[in-house]
């Protein structure tokens, strides 16, 4: 699955935006069979208390760099990080796969990523998936109500009303003002730091005080 996600990578590169449609749903298709495989390990671990107990530990030693950036209780303490306490375990370690294939690309987490192996990620995903959410907050509160319009047009299908996500899509709820409207533009403006057809094409038609809109709803839901 992913040498073939690589290999749509390439071909969109190679023949350009005519391209982009066929390589959405194939990646469609790849995302969700990998997302039910994942959810289906992960519910796995979750119905033996005593092996979920264990995994949670090992994740949690494991996580003594994320600190850094992503706080000591999940909640980034670094402008344009995410918040990771409360997501959703399937959304971790798929974003962790991503960083390590190449389809997102950021030079810390993407060597990190290669240094794991799929239980490592699993174990990491499910200590912070099982953490209480925290909420960041700010953004532009004179922007709050057109966020809120735009979220239940373009968002909620996939992020859920509550902003909670679920099977494997983003808990945004409570998610940083920055690090929303920092991800909106890589999606839009391609930059080749995350690669996601279907993303891109909600960006795309979105301005940048639209996009500020929905980052400061998503930052102030609860």
């Amino acid at each position: 699955a992913l040498r073939l996600a690589t290999l749509m990578v390439a071909i969109l590169g190679a023949c350009g935006v005519g391209a982009e449609q066929q390589a959405a749903e194939g990646g469609a298709e790849l995302d969700n069979q990998l997302r039910k495989e994942l959810d289906g390990r992960i519910a796995v671990i979750r119905s033996d208390q005593k092996k979920f107990d264990q995994m949670l530990e090992e994740g949690r030693n494991r996580t003594v760099l994320c600190k850094t950036c992503h706080g000591p209780d999940g909640k980034a303490v670094r402008l344009g990080t995410p918040n990771l306490a409360n997501q959703d375990a399937t959304y971790i370690v798929d974003q962790f796969l991503r960083f390590a294939d190449g389809r997102r690309n950021d030079f810390l987490m993407s060597n990190l990523a290669k240094t794991f192996e799929r239980e490592d990620m699993i174990k990491i995903a499910l200590y912070y998936s099982n953490l209480p959410p925290q909420f960041s907050g700010g953004g532009k509160p004179e922007l709050l109500e057109r966020g809120a319009k735009i979220y239940t047009e373009v968002c909620h299908t996939c992020h859920g009303e509550d902003g909670r996500g679920s099977q494997g899509y983003a808990h945004l709820a409570g998610q940083q003002f920055e690090y929303v409207t920092k991800m909106l533009h890589e999606f839009k403006d391609r930059t080749g730091r995350r690669f996601n057809p279907w993303m891109s094409g909600v960006a795309v038609k979105l301005s940048t005080e639209e996009m500020e809109s929905v980052a400061t709803y998503v930052a102030n839901m609860k």
